[in-house]
């Protein structure tokens, strides 16, 4: 069976091995972290500050989310129709729904009399220790800066699985599901244009009407953002203003938005790392005040280790032991590759649309080596190409965007992968140039 393909009795090394392999994966698509705030689930941050018309504000609010999860939903039936048959006349088990609770940040900035308000949605890097505290830098940069002529909503939530968004509440039992499942691209988009549509009633009331809104992805969790964009324009998305812009920053490279992954070895992968391997792989991860952690992020996410600070480490650990080590679960549907499903509907559904996507990158290029992970799929290299064999140069993600009618461009700053915590000045300024307001 599938469940024994993976042997929970080999040897202790291996399990280790493995999820070294499959760490390097997580923190290489941009994972870092910044302040951990005790007593935060049920805290609220308010601090305004104005001079004259302009203002700056910030929150800190609880959203809860409904869902049934996509994998729930997409569980394939039997291939027998006699039992297809049987379950339906014999089964009125329905699909669960859970509530999750979570917080959320805004930033407030601009012309406090501005009729126009353009929202901007992080989208946090999906990982070990990881939440919204992803941007706490580059929000306290946005804040000191100068926008007069309209005004800017920048909000950072915390996503499905993630931190404070890790306790499923079922809907009609009232238990706390003690495992996620398989979470996915649909999860994350959905809870996010919950958000959206809550905040635009939220801020009608309030006297500010939403114009558009604007999102923002890091690395391995463009995927989202883009899902996000494509329901916009689809008008499938409960939230009702246009999303006239996407930005990703340290893209990955191109197949990774145009190739798909074997929904079947996800699957696999994410039931061996949801057990004995994965449970070894976070303890060791968190040990030691995560030695490893530390050591890793120095070598492999930032072009100066100076720039991780003192709270770094101590942070990734805190909130990955939160509500006992829950968070652990995105992470591992992340190292399964559940954001490797491939972009191309949304891409296409984006074509021609006004949608921009534009890129930030890190000026620091000294990593060479790709993301790995022993759960994602290898590719044979073509060993018959001779030293004579022309090299043929591989269209890069901003060509392609910008041949699908979505713009393309790209700004630099510095820093190497994790740009918002590594240069934040440099990524309000280039953020603000690049969204329309």
């Amino acid at each position: 069976t599938n469940r024994m393909v993976y042997n929970p009795c080999l040897p202790l090394t291996l399990h280790l091995l493995l999820s070294f392999v499959a760490y390097g994966a997580a923190f290489t698509s941009s994972v870092q972290t910044y302040r951990y705030h005790q007593n935060r689930r049920y805290s609220t941050l308010h601090s305004s500050t104005s001079d004259g018309a302009n203002e700056v504000v910030t929150k800190r609010s609880t959203s809860t989310f409904e869902t049934k999860f996509a994998t729930n939903r997409c569980t394939q039936e039997p291939n027998r129709k006699w039992l297809r048959k049987f379950l339906s006349r014999n089964s009125t088990k329905r699909t669960p729904s859970y509530r999750i609770a979570y917080d959320y940040d805004e930033l407030v900035i601009g012309n406090a009399a501005s009729e126009n308000t353009t929202a901007v949605m992080l989208v946090h890097p999906i990982g070990v220790g990881i939440g919204k505290w992803y941007y706490d830098r580059l929000l306290k940069s946005l804040a000191n800066e100068d926008v007069q002529s309209s005004r800017l909503v920048f909000i950072s939530a915390d996503l499905l699985g993630s931190f404070t968004a890790s306790s499923p509440i079922g809907s009609d039992s009232g238990q706390e599901l003690k495992k996620f499942p398989l979470l996915n691209i649909t999860d994350w988009a959905e809870q996010l244009e919950h958000l959206m549509s809550e905040y635009e009633r939220k801020s009608c009331k309030e006297g500010h009407e939403i114009r558009n809104w604007a999102i923002v992805a890091n690395g391995g969790c463009a995927p989202i953002a883009l899902k996000v964009a494509q329901s916009a324009v689809e008008k499938s998305a409960p939230f009702e203003k246009d999303l006239t812009n996407v930005v990703i920053s340290s893209p990955p490279r191109l197949p990774f938005f145009l190739e798909g992954t074997d929904p079947k070895r996800v699957q696999k992968s994410y039931r061996t790392l949801s057990g004995i391997a994965g449970k070894l792989f976070w303890k060791y991860a968190l040990r030691k005040d995560g030695k490893f952690i530390q050591t890793f992020s120095e070598r492999n996410l930032v072009g100066d280790p100076a720039s991780l600070g003192n709270h770094w480490t101590p942070n990734c650990v805190s909130a990955a032991r939160h509500l006992g080590g829950k968070s652990k679960y995105s992470t591992f549907a992340f190292l399964a590759g559940a954001l490797q499903d491939g972009c191309k509907d949304s891409l296409n559904s984006l074509k021609g649309t006004g949608v921009q996507i534009d890129f930030i990158r890190g000026a620091d290029r000294k990593q060479t080596r790709r993301p790995k992970s022993y759960f994602w799929k290898r590719k044979s290299s073509d060993k018959s190409a001779g030293l004579g064999a022309e090299v043929v140069k591989q269209e890069t993600v901003e060509e392609y965007i910008e041949r699908n009618g979505n713009r393309g461009g790209t700004s630099m700053i510095g820093g190497r992968i994790s740009l918002a915590w590594e240069d934040p000045k440099g990524y309000a300024r280039e953020l603000i140039k690049l969204i329309n307001y």
